[in-house]
């Protein structure tokens, strides 16, 4: 019999939305219990989908305190009963987690995604204890990378699965049509914060700009955030308007669409558990440049996959754009090694059925 999955993760995010989906499509019955509201009731459709917990706003949890968590635990525990799932599965080991731990249900999976190991129990003593007790409870851990199953097995001595974030090449691939024009397009897809050193990106493409003034340069940034205001007054201060497309923030769908537009990716963030819109460019085909991470080493083990920067200096960051720019059979090597990664180790149908046999072994 096919197992009950109750998951406990955010409505909203295309990574729940793709489990969630996934596991359906594929028979089984599957409850979803989130803090927030969704957006576009985008399971109502499905028989196999049961959103638990319809909350008509968002919850406005913050770094207040993760006690407000407990706010929805009799709400859960309500619905534990009511659903009667085989597993419970918390996507997020830093606040859905402590919810799911504190339950006692058994079998218990926790996956973390990034921030919730490398960030929240570096905060202070009570985030490590809170992280710490989320993993005693736990019955199976899952991680998207081997730098998060490093970092995870400061606070655990259990053993981790490393089950990324898939891609689907049904909808990343190259849709292999040429451009409409001559433009060479670096790209972007990522938040517009800090960490992701966009401004630099932005510095090190003025500098290619101002060195091949003949050829049609153009930046296109995908993404929102606490920066836009300072690109933008980054970009008119080099005179770049013309040159630099600052999209905004687009739907999950969208996003292969921007992709196939682009002649290389870059992500050249300061902190990456794994780098997702960089796999999903790999799956289309785009050539990518990146930072010197651990948390792109599982994409990226060397540069036969794509260019990895010596830092992540305006400097370092033009160079590397220059060599893809000038070359284009670095370019195709590029393309052709990056699709062959993905598709033999991180395609979501591989990733997805890896999960499903980890259910059937815990029910």
């Amino acid at each position: 019999m096919t197992p009950r999955i109750l998951i406990l993760a955010d409505i909203n995010s295309p990574h729940t939305q793709k489990w969630v989906l996934g596991l359906a499509n594929d028979n089984f019955k599957v409850g979803i219990f989130s803090f927030n509201a969704s957006k576009n009731n985008w399971f109502c459709a499905h028989k196999n989908i049961t959103c638990l917990n319809k909350r008509k706003t968002k919850a406005h949890l913050n770094v207040i305190t993760k006690l407000m968590y407990l706010l929805f635990w009799p709400k859960l525990i309500y619905q534990i009963y009511k659903f009667k799932p085989d597993v419970i599965h918390a996507h997020y080991a830093s606040s859905y987690g402590l919810l799911g731990a504190l339950t006692f249900f058994k079998p218990y999976v926790v996956s973390a995604w990034g921030s919730d190991v490398m960030e929240f129990p570096k905060k202070n003593f009570l985030n490590k204890l809170i992280l710490k007790f989320v993993l005693f409870r736990a019955n199976k851990i899952c991680v998207t990378s081997t730098i998060l199953k490093k970092e995870i097995a400061a606070y655990t001595k259990k053993q981790v699965c490393v089950i990324p974030f898939g891609i689907n090449l049904n909808v990343f691939y190259s849709n292999h049509l040429p451009h409409t024009n001559t433009d060479f397009i670096f790209g972007i897809v990522k938040g517009l914060e800090p960490i992701y050193n966009i401004d630099k990106t932005v510095i090190a493409f003025y500098t290619l700009v101002k060195k091949y003034p003949q050829l049609s340069l153009k930046l296109k940034i995908v993404g929102d955030g606490s920066q836009k205001e300072n690109l933008l007054e980054l970009v008119s201060y080099y005179g770049l308007q013309n040159n630099v497309e600052m999209v905004g923030s687009v739907s999950h769908e969208q996003i292969p669409m921007h992709l196939n537009t682009m002649d290389v990716l870059i992500n050249v963030s300061e902190s990456e558990s794994f780098g997702v819109s960089v796999a999903e460019a790999m799956a289309c085909q785009i050539p990518v440049i990146v930072s010197d991470l651990d948390g792109f080493k599982d994409l990226i083990p060397d540069e036969s996959v794509g260019l990895i920067t010596r830092s992540t200096s305006p400097l370092d960051i033009s160079i590397a754009m220059e060599k893809c720019l000038m070359n284009n059979e670095l370019r195709a090597i590029l393309a052709k090694n990056a699709f062959q990664r993905i598709s033999e180790q991180f395609s979501w149908k591989q990733n997805l059925s890896e999960m499903e046999k980890l259910y059937f072994e815990m029910a």
